[in-house]
Parts: C-alpha cells; structure tokens; sequence
C-alpha cells in the first residue's frame, strides 16, 4: 500500500507571490522605507551621546576636575531632540506601513473574490464553502498582520542590528566577541526550529478551514439537526475537530516560546559577559565607564528587536502558511475557459442542438450523458423526464456552460457555446432552479440581481406575470421589503414565485424550468401553471418535471434514461407508444388518484 503524501510545507518563497500586490502601492512604501536609516540612526546616536555625557562630563566632574560640565545641559538638549525624533519616526513608519499593509491586503481579498467568482462548479463540489472562506478571510488576515506590522518592522530591526554591529567593532572589537559569543548557538536553534513552525502553522490552516467548512454545514442545516435531535452528536464532532486544531496550536505555542526563551536567554549571557570583561575593562582601565554604558545601550538595542525578530519569524512563518493556501487558490485555474477570439452571441432564429454530447461530472467518472443528440428549436416547449440520475439536470448545466462536456458540442444556430462569452451565454438563459436561492437584500434586488439592466418597472412588470405581485403588495415595504436568510420569512411557494420573476425579469430569449413546481401546494401550483401559460406563449421553453401531468400540453417530450434518449414526441404519441413514459405517467396518475396499479 502506497504511503499517504505529505502535505505541501509551506514555503517562504510563496510571500514573493506578493509583490504584484506590493508594486501597486510601492510610492507608500518608499516613504515608509526612508524613515528606516535616519531612525536606525537616531537608536545608534542615543547610546554614543550617553557614552559623550559620562566620559567627557560627569567622570571628569566626579573626579573634580573643573569646567567638566560645561556644555552638558547642551548634550543633554541634543539627547532629547534625538529621542523626539525616534518617536516621531517611528510612528510615521508605522501609520504609514498600517496604511499600506491594508490597501496591499485589500488588493489581495478582492483578487481572491474575484477569482473565486471566475471558479467552474465542479471546484465548488470539490471544496467546501467553509474552506473558502477561510481563504478570503481568515487567511487573507493572517497575512495583513505581517503586511501592516511585521514586515517592515523586521527590514527596521535587520538595519538597526547591522549597524549596532558596526558601531560596536568600531569603539570595541573584543566587547563585541563577548556580546555574540552565544549567537552561533541561537542561530542552530532558529533553524532547528524553522521547518517544524513551517509545518506547524501548516497544518493548523488546513484544520482551521476544515473547522470553518463544520461550521458553515452546521449552522446551515440546523433544522436538519434539531429535527433529529443530533446536537449532541453535532457538538462532539465540533469538539473532535476544535480538539485536533487546540493540539496542534499549543505545538505551535511550545515551539514559538522556546525561540523567544532562547533569544531571552541570550540576552541575559551576554549581558553578563560584556560586564564581566567590560568591569575588569574598566579597573583595568583599558575600557571606559561611558564605553561601558554605550555597550550596554547597544546590546539592549541589538538583542530587543532580536527578540522582536523571534515573534515576528513567528508571524512570517504563519503568513508562509496563509500564503501558500491563498495562492494555491489563485492558481485553480477555471475550467470553464473563455475562446480568445470570442464570437458575439446569435440572434438565436434557428436552435439550440447537442451533438453527440458525452459529459461526466469528473475525470474517471461514469458519464451522466452519452453520446446524446438533442435539439431545442426556438419557440418550441420541451420537457425533460425521466428517473432521478437519468441526467435532466446535466444537460441544463452543460447548455449553460456551468461545466464542460468531454465530447461533441452544443450550438446555438451553429455557433459552438465554447465560442461565446460565458456570461453572455448565461444571460441568454433565464432559469428557475429546483432549490431558489434568495438573498438577504430586498425583494426588487432579488429578482433584478443588476440592478443597472434592469429597471424597476421591468422587476414590476415581471412580478406581476408570475401573479408574485399580490403577496409582495402585502409586505411593509413591498419591493424594499428585506428577506431573512435564503428568504426564511417566506414560504416555499413565494419564494418560488420570486424566482420565476427573476428568470424573467430580464426578458431572456431561453426561459429553463427546473422542476418548477416540484414542491409547492395545489393553490400555488395553479397559480403557477396561469403564469406559465402566459409566460412561454412567445418563448423557447426547456422544462424539466417529475409531475408529468404539468407537461402535457408541451411540444415534445424527451424521456432519458442513464444519459440517454429512449423516447420523444407529444404526450399522446407517447402514451400511444406505450414504452417509459406511459408507465412513469400511469404510476404517477394511480398515486395521485389513490388508484391501485
């Protein structure tokens, strides 16, 4: 048995991805990056206009020595202004990277937004919705706090530690081997410790999406879950996957702990040996009080942003991960791919026709259409029927080019659908689907969607042809009215109403009914069918059904069975055939009747 793969340790290479993203606000940047050698300046004067007041000053003043603290109140003035400066650059650097860091991560949740909309269903099927928002918000999060905070932040501490190393070899080259004895020894442990961080914050973005993809499940179908009393159950599956998340944080948390305990540590032996051989230094004296003191300020200054550094590699490490999820994303490349020479859409005067269409859903899987030839003439009413799986839903779904079939070709009026604009073609289409999706916004939003195409009176208009407009006219607010969630404030058949409103609110030359009224009360379902009647008088209809008394009066009735085309023609001709449709349509009668087959 083959050995599972390892995930993908993400690497800090992925942040180069970045630079794009950067580039755009690059002006803000160079602002913010010209504060780093005047404040890296202003930390190293600090320290030597100290070692200047003690050695020149105050020793002399201590020994008596007369006139020594002539000009100290002058230093002490310059020691100020050199301190306000710090602070002034210091905020500027960071208001400024703050700013830069959110547009940057700004720039980069819209790119993944908007990637994501350009993304073919079948990476939907693949991908729970909870995975995905992690990667727009969680993700994107975790690597605005390096942006805005870390990064610039660390390119600060690396220039102020370059020059506390010159400036100590300069005054003392042998205080300085004292004060970076023990660094050889941190640098072992920061590597040891790099590729365990890396996996670590890993896998702990992996279990944070999968926590998130629980979640949205559960809250979603919480009526499900309270149904059959399966809280409980819910809740240990909640605390198995926060479990595993806990373990592998507090991993996280021991090892960014050691590297801060050891950073801390070698501050603390260093400090000690610059005062044991500075104090001899001094008795000795080959090494000044104010020598001493500068020393000291310096390796305060050196090990500080060092054990900043620690806490931000921890962050670096963390956005590595982040990185690495974000931008595998961004690499999915849309299945559905647009022609570079993009033909503009037919007039459609003829038909939409399936020629020789093989499509499964994915790659190995058993085709749900096969070979399959079809036509839809423009103006022409035909319904789809046939057993669940038999591929009614597929053929919609190919026709708008919601997924791509393997084989053959679809055309409208010759023009291969893989020629057009895929929006374009999707316009041309107005679809009630079985399962309405509506939005938490108001209902003249719900059915427009583009509120610039389409105008008010158009959404009025459509309402009323549907008969929506008589429940709607009731609501406070009518069109402003807001929905709750998926329309939970209204009931199914509103809410399927609303969504043949919608499919005609555009006007669109394709009206696709999707087991329209699969699901709804006799009263709605009469109200429907006199919308309906009125609705495809002027259209090219494709109505798919399971309730075969509601086709009858269609053109053409196409009967499909595993992908394939066992029967057509009008209800008569079929039930005269006396093959699938007649018996599908018998069973149904007896049941609807209470008749015994």
């Amino acid at each position: 048995m083959t050995p599972p793969k390892r995930s993908k340790v993400a690497s800090l290479g992925v942040l180069r991805r970045l630079r794009p993203f950067v580039a755009a606000h690059s002006k803000l940047l160079m602002v913010a990056g010209i504060t780093l050698p005047f404040l890296a300046g202003a930390q190293l004067v600090a320290p030597y206009l100290l070692r200047v007041a003690i050695d020149r000053h105050i020793t002399p003043a201590a020994n008596g020595q007369a006139g020594a603290l002539d000009g100290l109140w002058t230093l002490i003035l310059v020691l100020l202004a050199v301190l306000v400066a710090e602070v002034a650059l210091r905020f500027a650097q960071l208001y400024l990277m703050q700013i830069a860091g959110q547009r940057i991560m700004h720039d980069l949740r819209m790119a993944v937004f908007g990637h994501v909309q350009k993304l073919s269903m079948s990476y939907f099927d693949r991908h729970p919705v909870g995975q995905v928002m992690t990667r727009v918000t969680s993700d994107v999060e975790t690597l605005n706090d390096l942006m805005s905070q870390g990064l610039v932040a660390m390119v600060r501490d690396v220039v102020t530690l370059v020059g506390i190393v010159i400036v100590m070899t300069w005054i003392d080259w042998r205080l300085t081997v004292a004060s970076f004895v023990v660094f050889p020894f941190l640098a072992v442990i920061l590597g040891a410790l790099r590729v365990r961080l890396r996996r670590t914050y890993d896998r702990s973005r992996t279990l944070v999406a999968r926590l998130n993809a629980f979640l949205q499940e559960s809250i979603t179908g919480m009526g499900v879950i309270q149904a059959f009393d399966e809280q409980e159950r819910n809740v240990d599956e909640f605390r198995r996957h926060r479990d595993n998340l806990l373990e592998i944080d507090l991993r996280g948390v021991g090892l960014s702990s050691f590297l801060s305990a050891s950073v801390q540590s070698a501050t603390t032996v260093s400090t000690a040996l610059v005062l044991a051989y500075g104090g001899f230094g001094v008795i000795g004296g080959t090494v000044t009080i104010g020598i001493l003191v500068q020393f000291m300020e310096y390796l305060g200054r050196f090990y500080r942003p060092l054990e900043d550094l620690s806490d931000k590699y921890d962050s670096l490490q963390r956005a590595a991960a982040a990185s690495n999820k974000i931008f595998a994303l961004l690499d999915e490349d849309p299945a559905i791919k647009v022609a570079d020479d993009v033909r503009p859409m037919p007039d459609f005067e003829d038909a939409i026709r399936f020629e020789g269409v093989t499509f499964a859903y994915g790659e190995g899987d058993t085709p749900v259409l096969s070979k399959l030839d079809l036509t839809l003439r423009r103006g022409e009413k035909v319904a789809l029927v046939g057993s669940t799986g038999a591929g009614k839903s597929s053929i919609v779904k190919v026709m708008q080019r919601l997924y791509e079939h393997q084989e053959g070709r679809v055309t409208i009026d010759g023009v291969d659908t893989r020629e057009l604009d895929p929006r374009t073609l999707r316009r041309f289409f107005g679809t009630v689907p079985q399962d309405v999706f509506l939005f938490t916004d108001s209902i003249a939003a719900n059915i427009a969607l583009d509120e610039d195409a389409v105008s008010m009176d158009e959404v009025a208009r459509a309402a009323e042809l549907v008969e929506a407009s008589e429940f709607i006219g009731t609501l406070p607010g009518a069109y402003e009215a807001r929905l709750g969630e998926r329309g939970a404030n209204l009931s199914f058949g509103e809410r399927q109403l609303l969504a043949f409103a919608r499919a005609l609110a555009s006007d669109p030359q394709v009206l696709i009914l999707d087991e329209a009224t699969s699901s709804v009360d006799s009263e709605t379902e009469s109200r429907i069918q006199r919308a309906l009647h009125n609705l495809v008088a002027d259209r090219t209809a494709l109505i798919i059904a399971h309730r075969l008394s509601t086709i009858r009066e269609v053109d053409r009735i196409v009967v499909l069975h595993h992908g394939e085309i066992r029967e057509q023609g009008s209800h008569r001709e079929l039930m005269a055939l006396g093959g699938i449709y007649a018996t599908l349509y018998r069973l149904q009668y007896d049941q609807d009747t209470g008749t015994a087959a």
